[in-house]
């Protein structure tokens, strides 16, 4: 993860802050958006090497934040972050081209971190 720009999207802080400290711990330059709004800003001004953006974000969800900005950010990999795998969600990720999907009550931060990094080396 050495040098990889990873930005986080997602409501809950407890998130961010775990996630962002592991992610930084195995090298990463992170940055962190709690809110959609402000995750199509970071990756619009800075496109990120990889974006992982929590499903379910107030107003909006992840997957809409992944098709405004994708054209923004046409290298950022997407992963996109749930508590629910459902087929609709999957197809639809997989139609905006997001790069993983993973949830988050099967997994908990260390291992979300390793498989990002085991899938971007």
């Amino acid at each position: 993860m050495m040098n990889k720009k990873i930005l986080i999207v997602d409501d809950d802080e407890n998130i961010l802050r775990t996630l962002g400290k592991l992610f930084e711990s195995a090298g990463a330059k992170v940055s962190t958006a709690s809110s959609y709004e402000a995750g199509v800003a970071a990756i619009k001004s800075d496109a990120p090497d990889i974006a992982i953006v929590d499903l379910m974000l107030p107003q909006h969800t992840g997957l809409e934040l992944v098709k405004e900005t994708k054209a923004d950010a046409p290298k950022t990999f997407f992963v996109m972050l749930t508590n629910s795998i459902n087929a609709e969600h999957v197809a639809d990720a997989m139609e905006a081209n997001v790069t993983m999907y993973v949830q988050k009550a099967d997994h908990d931060p260390e291992d979300i971190v390793k498989m990002v990094a085991d899938r971007f080396k």
